[in-house]
């Protein structure tokens, strides 16, 4: 009988022994990652503060920014970046605690970063752990975005400042593959005019509007500045980003047309163009680029650094 039994024995003594090394090694992973560093982030949210490691809230913030079915390398790219603006802050500040908005984390909290759930996000955290992106010795300014409209866009340009020369314009041609590449934004001609008219003041017309509106874009094709004139009144400019949030354009790369009762926004991009396009990132990666070659096409100049 106990030969018959043998093997249900071994089966119920053994043959869980992976699954369980497997959960082992992540709470191991977790604990690692929770006693890697000093540092604290104090996260804002509605009912008060939520405490956690720095890499913790890595996984929490990696989560919301880029989907977990990217590629690693590419998921990896993003958590330095992260990890960048989070130094870059405590460098400002003096002590080993941060207070950020929890834009977002709401429906993280209590979660735990230690099940299968974060395993991609996680695991992109952990294989970067403490490595961060500066220029020059300084930690970078971190910019990423979702796609861009072929062109990233060139900081010195836009900015008018030589301080960061690593966000230089590259070209992203394949961003153009992207299912949100273009898009059409349509507004009604009252809502338009009428917007405009609050964010620069009354003193135009609606046909001043209209007729003395001239887009300005940079090299990369965003709007860098759109200006309102007409005879004899003040020149008026809006910021290019500001003027797309004025009537929520996926980007700044935009054309505008006149319809009979709208105004027609043909929008090629999704964010503000500076530094990392999350796709192309994914695409370099898909083509077996690693998470330091992804960083160094997108920030010229860069160079990995340790924190400790």
């Amino acid at each position: 009988m106990f030969v018959f039994l043998l093997p249900y024995v071994c089966a119920s003594l053994w043959g869980h022994v992976g699954e369980e090394t497997e959960k082992l090694k992540q709470y191991e992973a977790a604990e690692k990652m929770e006693k890697s560093t000093d540092h604290r982030i104090q996260v804002k949210m509605e009912w008060g503060i939520w405490e956690i490691p720095l890499e913790e809230y890595l996984v929490y913030k990696l989560s919301i920014v880029m989907p977990e079915n990217y590629e690693k390398e590419a998921l990896k790219a993003q958590a330095v970046l992260l990890r960048t603006e989070v130094i870059q802050a405590l460098r400002e500040q003096e002590g080993n605690n941060l207070q950020l908005n929890g834009d977002g984390m709401g429906k993280w909290y209590e979660e735990d970063i230690r099940s299968e759930k974060y395993r991609a996000w996680r695991e992109a955290v952990e294989e970067t752990a403490g490595m961060y992106l500066c220029y020059q010795g300084e930690p970078i300014q971190a910019s990423y975005f979702k796609v861009s409209n072929g062109q990233t866009r060139e900081a010195a340009e836009v900015w008018d400042t030589d301080r960061r020369p690593y966000l230089a314009g590259v070209t992203c041609v394949q961003d153009k593959a992207a299912a949100d590449y273009s898009s059409r934004v349509k507004v009604s001609k009252i809502n338009y005019l009428w917007t405009l008219q609050k964010q620069i003041g009354g003193d135009f017309s609606q046909q001043e509007l209209w007729e003395g509106m001239q887009v300005i874009y940079d090299s990369a094709g965003y709007a860098a500045q759109v200006s309102f004139s007409a005879e004899g009144k003040e020149t008026v400019q809006i910021d290019g980003e500001t003027f797309r949030y004025l009537f929520d354009l996926p980007s700044a790369s935009f054309t505008i047309e006149q319809e009979k009762a709208q105004i027609l926004f043909r929008v090629t991009g999704v964010g503000h163009g500076f530094g990392m396009s999350q796709y192309g990132a994914n695409c370099m990666a898909l083509n077996g680029d690693t998470y330091d070659q992804i960083l160094q096409k997108f920030f010229l100049g860069v160079e990995l650094a340790k924190f400790e």
